[in-house]
């Protein structure tokens, strides 16, 4: 007789034995002891849950076929998915937890679902284990204490809500429930990569601190008359440890509570000091920095935030409209685009130049040596210039100017061969937050203060429109707005052209998204054509 499908003979099995110890280690031992970085402690669990759960799910479940077996995986691996993708789902699995008693903290990460080829180990290595012979009394005591122990402690890896609030909390901001029952609450800080500039963003936080600024989304269960502080990254541990932030001087968390607004709190770092506040109850003496989460009587109506000592919450508008005309974000469509330079040789002779309908330039180069041409390439420029000034025949060398690897950076492209009876063309071209002089030109940039700042629709940055001002050299001065171009002509009988291709002032910026330097202040983009005439 063949022996029967039971999954609990996996629960034995070294693999299913060694990921329930790892899953027991990484969440109560390894996780924020600084023994292993952060990045392999926050997959650890999720790798070795993917092989402990299905095999839970199938015991509990009794299955005795394949197609059970298979399905306990993609269960679990729907439900392991949905958590990490859908704020809603998050929620939902909190809640559901909390109705049996243990109530989960999530923290959604896109990047777990790396850990989903873990499934594929479980259902492939486990499988063999549960075609055993049936098992004797004793060995089905050890299943049975393998099964529990495994409950036990996947029902243990996400604390239960009351173990992160400490009888007594050291924050600064913080949420508190004022309500009869628990609920549950979504709260997103600032990426790490964003910057700020917080005093223009203090305007308006609620309006131009906008969504894609924000990281991953951690959802938890909040109970009656519980606190819980919104300095939830890694800032909040190097401030408990230092004392010290490091260079961000304001901070702002996106609220998302059910039947209340979405609200942005934001505050400056050390206007709402670091205190003591109860894990449970209200705060003695003057409170600070506390957001209370008023919940509606009507279910269909929305509640309320009422803040406590320090304002620091701010709704979010439901529509924003878009700002049209010369305030309104720039489009990158028009930014200034070249391909890298071949540095193979250090002169090229220009064998053709083409102007594409799409407003770039094609430079056709080679290396000559007698009649033959030995090495060609082609160059490419994206710039709004209307011609470049340059012959088929000239010889031409480039140098690099800045560095591209923070978002700045140019380059200057000139003639080299010095004939007497051809012009001298230079061309600049240069982005970041400073155009270097060019010819004794400067370009000063000025920011439009009748323009508010705004939201860009991509991002989220937040910008406020620039223009510039082009002088010296002996060219007189001139205004430009960005897409415009201006051609003057020097005291020497030389001719400049300068374009604006880009300029915004931007005051919230996330560089791993947005393009441009990878700071604040200037986002500039400028390009200038010299033409010296022939001496003579």
């Amino acid at each position: 007789m063949s022996p029967r499908f039971e999954p609990t003979r996996a629960l034995l099995h070294p693999l299913w034995i060694a990921s329930l110890m790892v899953l027991v280690l990484n969440d109560h031992v390894l996780k924020g002891a600084s023994i292993l970085p952060e990045a392999v402690t926050g997959k650890l669990s999720d790798f070795a849950g993917l092989i402990v759960a299905p095999v839970l799910l199938a015991a509990i479940l009794r299955v005795r076929g394949t197609r059970g077996w298979v399905a306990s995986h993609v269960a679990v691996g729907l439900v392991f998915s949905a958590i990490q993708l859908s704020a809603g789902a998050a929620a939902l699995w909190s809640g559901a937890m909390a109705l049996v008693g243990t109530p989960w903290v999530i923290t959604r990460d896109a990047t777990d679902l790396i850990a989903l080829p873990a499934l594929l180990l479980s259902a492939w290595a486990l499988r063999g284990a549960m075609l055993r012979p049936r098992s004797s009394s004793s060995r089905r005591s050890a299943e049975l204490v393998a099964a529990g122990t495994g409950l036990l402690c996947c029902a243990a890896t996400s604390p239960r809500t009351g173990e992160p609030f400490v009888p007594t909390l050291w924050t600064d901001v913080y949420v508190h429930n004022t309500g009869a029952d628990p609920i549950v609450v979504r709260i997103r800080a600032l990426a790490d990569s964003v910057d700020l500039d917080c005093d223009a963003v203090a305007a308006d936080p609620g309006r131009l601190i906008s969504e894609p600024l924000f990281g991953t989304s951690q959802s938890f269960l909040l109970e009656a008359d519980q606190n819980f502080g919104l300095r939830i990254n890694s800032e909040w541990e190097e401030w408990e440890d230092t004392g010290e932030v490091s260079d961000r001087s304001c901070y702002a968390v996106l609220l998302d509570v059910d039947n209340l607004p979405t609200a942005v709190a934001f505050w400056t770092i050390g206007d709402v000091p670091n205190h003591q506040v109860p894990g449970l109850g209200e705060e003695e003496g003057d409170p600070r920095g506390r957001i209370d989460l008023i919940m509606p009587d009507d279910p269909d109506r929305l509640g309320s935030y009422e803040t406590v000592g320090d304002d620091v919450i701010h709704l979010v508008p439901s529509a924003v409209p878009p700002v049209a005309g010369q305030c309104a974000p720039q489009s990158d469509a028009g930014r200034l685009e070249w391909s890298d330079w071949n540095d193979s040789a250090s002169e090229w002779e220009l064998l053709a130049v083409e102007r594409g309908v799409d407003g770039c330039f094609a430079l056709e180069l080679g290396v000559r040596s007698g009649e033959q041409i030995t090495q060609q390439t082609r160059w490419y420029l994206c710039a709004p210039l209307a011609e470049l000034s340059l012959e088929p025949g000239r010889m031409l060398g480039l140098v690099t100017l800045g560095s591209a690897s923070a978002g700045d950076g140019g380059f200057m492209l000139r003639t080299v061969d010095g004939l007497p009876d051809q012009p001298v063309v230079e061309l600049q071209a240069y982005r970041g937050t400073v155009f270097p002089q060019f010819h004794g030109l400067q370009v000063a940039a000025v920011p439009e203060f009748e323009c508010d700042y705004a939201v860009g629709p991509k991002c989220g940055t937040v910008t406020r429109a620039t223009s510039v001002t082009v002088g010296g050299g002996g060219f007189g001065t001139f205004g430009l707005d960005p897409g415009q171009r201006q051609t003057v002509s020097g005291d020497s009988g030389a001719q400049l052209t300068v374009a604006l291709a880009h300029a915004e002032d931007r005051a919230a910026l996330d560089p791993e998204c947005a393009e441009g330097p990878d700071a604040l202040g200037l986002d500039l983009e400028v390009v200038a054509l010299h033409v010296e005439p022939p001496a003579g």
